[in-house]
């Protein structure tokens, strides 16, 4: 079994640099790329029991997410823990359901259970619901709210300009109608999608249809209702704000026997698993989940660690995959 002198060796530095490593003190990064490649071809596993008897530190990280069905959630968790084990932490996970009440629950227990730190991803809640993070004890990360505290830092994406971007492509198209499936105006995610959306039709000078724009619960059936109405309104193109408004806008289009990006323009915010057996793929906003994984694990390794303390908000681009769905439903 290797041994962090083992790492120290293959990574050509001192016992006490990989020790600061794996506490999460701030390194140069060469050495911080050369002591993760060695911990990574050795499989070294820290002691973690070990150390938290030494250091005072549980060597845990609680992670709080609101469903371990979201698609988004489910891959960020697996990308999170990894990054956590490869700075020598455990991670735990708890639901919330999407209820700010039970967050606030979850949280404490956290607490009293003596985490080293939370990671919360607050995708549907509203910022004024999740004030009371402000004042949480240990070092906190958030996704997807823009909340900043003493001790916590916030990660969000470009969720407004990546919906821009790919809302302008289609009406650059020629899509004259071009029909929003939002989620409700609650979360900040689902603000500045929406946002997005008319500063796209701004940016063109372009009156904006606000008929064209239906919001509506995150759920299947109510998205499918949702682009069925845009459709009868006369739209020529759908963009659904997230995973399961996409989802139940292809149902609307395939229960009406329209193909999705050839019939009709289509674009969503995050890609689709099976979006490859569509012709052609829909047009997508893609989140840098791997970034957002890593940057969450190391903001938060460092505060606990003291090696560091950045705080505010930190903002990470979005790709938009531009393919030729956004065309369809326009002439040839």
């Amino acid at each position: 079994m290797a041994t962090i002198r083992d790492v120290a060796r293959r990574a050509d530095v001192s016992v006490a640099t990989v020790s600061r490593y794996l506490n999460g003190a701030q390194l140069r990064e060469d050495n911080r790329v050369r002591i993760a490649e060695a911990i990574e071809e050795l499989g070294y596993q820290p002691n973690i029991i070990g150390r938290a008897f030494a250091t005072a530190h549980s060597y845990t990280v609680g992670i709080l997410i609101s469903s371990a069905t979201n698609p988004f959630a489910a891959s960020l968790m697996g990308l999170v823990e990894h990054e956590l084990e490869r700075l020598g932490y455990a991670a735990v996970f708890v639901e919330y359901q999407g209820d700010a009440d039970f967050l606030r629950e979850k949280v404490e227990f956290l607490q009293m259970h003596q985490v080293d730190g939370l990671i919360v991803v607050l995708s549907e809640l509203a910022p004024a619901s999740v004030e009371f993070l402000r004042e949480v004890a240990v070092p906190l990360v958030l996704i997807d709210n823009p909340l900043v505290g003493s001790s916590a830092d916030s990660i969000v994406v470009d969720n407004c300009d990546a919906v821009r971007k790919a809302v302008g492509a289609m009406l650059d198209a020629g899509h004259e109608r071009v029909g929003l499936v939002s989620m409700q105006q609650i979360s900040h995610v689902g603000i500045e999608r929406a946002r997005g959306w008319r500063l796209a039709h701004e940016d063109r000078g372009l009156p904006v249809p606000e008929e064209l724009v239906r919001f509506c619960d995150s759920v299947k059936e109510a998205a499918a209702q949702a682009t069925c109405e845009l459709l009868s309104a006369g739209v020529t193109a759908v963009f659904a704000c997230n995973h399961y408004l996409e989802l139940g806008a292809l149902k609307c289009m395939l229960c009406r026997g329209l193909r999705p990006g050839v019939d009709v323009g289509f674009a969503g915010f995050d890609e689709l698993e099976f979006a490859d057996i569509f012709d052609p793929i829909p047009t997508s906003v893609i989140q840098p989940v791997v970034g957002i994984a890593s940057l969450a694990a190391s903001l938060l390794v460092g505060r606990i660690g003291r090696g560091f303390a950045p705080d505010g908000i930190h903002r990470l681009a979005c790709e938009v995959r531009l393919t030729e769905s956004a065309l369809g439903g326009l002439p040839a």
